[in-house]
């Protein structure tokens, strides 16, 4: 069973990781959003999913560590 006595980490590092599924999820919806209403679609638009992924993992890369709990 879990530890519910151990705090999450709030390191700068931990919330940018934290952020990836989110904006992963917001970028999908805009470009699903922007083929529905232009003549724009996926198949010209998939590229921006690798681009927001490289910049969160490069933000998480260049976070400090400190104050880190955990392993």
């Amino acid at each position: 069973m879990a530890d519910e006595t151990k705090s999450k980490c709030a390191c700068p590092r931990c919330r940018m990781r934290g952020l990836m599924g989110p904006l992963m999820l917001i970028t999908i919806g805009a470009i699903f959003l922007l083929g529905r209403f232009t003549s724009v679609g996926f198949e010209e638009l998939w590229p921006v999913i690798l681009v927001v992924a490289g910049v969160v993992l490069l933000l998480q890369s260049s976070a400090s560590r400190a104050g880190h709990t955990g392993s």
